[in-house]
């Protein structure tokens, strides 16, 4: 972990316009990770956050530990609830209140008059995020997407142009593990896109399709998890050489799809892909995306919640074996 690798993080980030960072698992350092990119863009672009859920709690509601704060200056638009709205300190201008509810209010676009702390809280489904982060960018030149526990959706690519992979400690402390799993999703990030023809006919399909015989067919259900039932559809399960799925892909799918000898699996992106790493080694799924990730960088935070830490700079070093890209350790980041 070099400065260059600090400098470059911030250089990647710059040539986005939105940005999502992902935690592999819950206190890998997200909120670390986006004060440190707030820190060193905030002078040069006019900066929007959201979450996919709630961040900026004092306390970890699971371990009771102290959590890092979310901080905005003057002109920083955020979103957050009409509950923590109502409590916070910091004083704020109301852009834009939601229609819709969440369990703690309307979503509630603000701009901050001063500096202070907020609890950054926002849309907690992919499809209204998506409409979030379309009306953010009329007031911002980046948009920075705080993620929610281990939760994927935010980082989609018809959302987020670059994406930011955090890992740690936090997820075990097994370097293998931590090497293991960060090495896993940063390759579901990499598949490679279906052809265009037919990204083109499946970009708006909600159901799961076959291309069969020389031609995408609609199975008109939603779920992989009924695909037993193709034969009650008039589908018999012969010649299928692709199959597009719009929803989940998961273990027992991908046993399915393996079993049933299809040639290509196509998901909408790695967001939709809940294959567990050993399931994945055996059946080594033929698997492309309609749209592939851009991940920009990996942050690493060396302390669990529980206590322990782990050496950081020897996990960056195994990790840089097999990734081109700025890894830096988060508690690090000069400010």
């Amino acid at each position: 972990m070099t400065k260059y690798d600090f400098e470059a993080l911030i250089d990647n980030v710059n040539k986005c316009k939105v940005v999502a960072i992902i935690g592999l698992e819950k206190n890998t350092g997200k909120t670390e990770t986006l004060n440190y990119i707030v820190e060193n863009i905030k002078a040069y672009k006019k900066i929007a956050l959201t979450s996919i859920g709630t961040d900026g709690e004092e306390k970890d509601i699971v371990y009771g530990t102290l959590k890092p704060s979310v901080y905005v200056d003057f002109d920083f638009i955020y979103t957050t609830t009409e509950v923590f709205f109502k409590r916070q300190t910091v004083l704020s201008e109301i852009i834009n209140v939601s229609k819709y509810q969440t369990p703690t209010g309307r979503v509630i676009v603000a701009r901050a008059l001063e500096k202070g702390k907020i609890i950054l809280s926002g849309p907690p489904i992919t499809s209204w995020m998506e409409e979030t982060v379309h009306l953010l960018k009329n007031w911002s030149d980046l948009v920075l997407i705080d993620g929610a526990l281990s939760r994927f959706s935010q980082a989609t690519p018809f959302i987020a142009e670059g994406i930011i992979l955090a890992t740690g400690a936090a997820y075990s402390l097994d370097k293998k593990e931590i090497l293991k799993h960060t090495r896993y999703v940063y390759s579901l990030c990499q598949l490679p896109e279906a052809d265009h023809s037919d990204v083109e006919i499946l970009s708006n399909a909600d159901t799961v399709h076959v291309f069969q015989d020389d031609e995408w067919k609609d199975l008109k259900i939603e779920s992989a998890l009924h695909l037993s039932r193709m034969h009650e559809i008039g589908v018999s399960g012969e010649n299928i050489e692709k199959i597009y799925i719009p929803g989940a892909l998961t273990d027992s799918v991908l046993k399915f799809t393996h079993t049933r000898g299809f040639k290509e699996i196509i998901v909408r992106d790695f967001t939709k892909i809940f294959v567990s790493y050993d399931v994945f080694i055996k059946y080594k799924p033929p698997i492309k995306v309609l749209r592939s990730s851009n991940v920009i960088g990996i942050t690493v935070n060396p302390y669990s919640p529980t206590g322990y830490t782990i050496d950081s700079q020897q996990i960056i070093n195994d990790l840089k074996k097999y990734i081109p890209l700025p890894i830096v350790d988060v508690r690090k980041c000069p400010l």
